[in-house]
């Protein structure tokens, strides 16, 4: 029965690599200064950095990453099937010291922005792909390109003002909310750690998945930068290219099922939150 649930994992391409993939993956380090460990009670889960969209989100992040300031708050707002969220509170109107954070939903597409195609028009985009990594998706004639809500993706909550990001942050834990992207500043993605999150408790559905008892949610037990710690100590943290030739023959065997499971061979689309981009840890 394992054999059998092994094969079919491999023929319908739910491993984030497989053998079927004729090249093999090229891998790039995460650089440290963007690599973040959260520990949480349930395990521990490794972030990515993405300055080159939100570099003020990130330097906040990071600064508060190193003053130690979430360590101890709670995922206060949990709601099944779309987000995990984390923080101080200040998001449901608590007072906090932290400045606010401008939008920066999107960005211009230039030069220095290698973007590898997944799929021509998309329900919410012209085009969707992946930069270094992260998901994303871009407007040909407006020349945007932006972080899209796939699950892992990490954003800074906010209020009705775009520019009101302060401390809380949320995973996107469960089916992708695109209607999102170009609304919050989507900063991270989880690249180690996803089966963790799933196990962060959720808040209860007639509250708004708000936690009304301050001892049930779960929470942070600590975050620290890798760059913060003596390199002979730390984890390190590998992600696929995705601007290599191996992920782009992977994503074409993605969008083009011949393996002989399928008896009905599905259209060749593939939806950008359907592609994991697979990673590893060396100590």
């Amino acid at each position: 029965m394992i054999r059998v649930a092994w094969v079919v994992l491999l023929l319908t391409g739910l491993l984030p690599w497989c053998a079927a993939t004729a090249k093999d993956p090229t891998w790039r380090e995460v650089d440290p200064e963007n690599l973040v460990f959260i520990e949480l009670f349930e395990g521990e889960v490794f972030l990515e950095l993405n300055p080159q969209f939100a570099p003020k989100t990130v330097a906040q992040f990071r600064k508060l990453v190193q003053d130690q300031f979430y360590d101890g708050l709670s995922f206060y707002r949990v709601i099944d099937g779309f987000v995990a969220q984390g923080g101080d509170g200040s998001d449901l109107g608590e007072l906090s010291l932290v400045p606010l954070i401008d939008a920066e939903f999107e960005r211009e597409m230039d030069a220095d922005i290698e973007f590898t195609r997944v799929q021509k028009t998309d329900l919410f985009a012209d085009e969707t792909g992946f930069v270094n990594g992260f998901a994303a998706a871009r407007n040909l004639s407006e020349n945007t390109v932006w972080l899209t809500h796939c699950p892992g993706a990490v954003a800074m909550a906010r209020n009705d003002n775009p520019d009101s990001s302060r401390t809380d942050f949320y995973f996107v834990i469960g089916q992708s909310p695109r209607y999102l992207d170009r609304n919050m500043n989507v900063f991270a993605r989880v690249i180690e750690g996803m089966e963790i999150v799933q196990q962060i408790k959720r808040g209860p559905a007639n509250q708004n998945g708000i936690f009304q008892d301050d001892t049930s949610p779960s929470r942070i037990r600590r975050m620290r930068l890798a760059s913060d710690i003596p390199k002979s100590e730390r984890k390190t943290a590998f992600v696929v290219d995705t601007n290599s030739k191996g992920f782009e023959q992977y994503l074409e065997e993605r969008r083009n099922r011949k393996q002989k499971f399928f008896h009905n061979r599905p259209p060749q689309v593939l939806d950008i939150c359907q592609v994991p981009v697979a990673s590893r840890t060396t100590k």
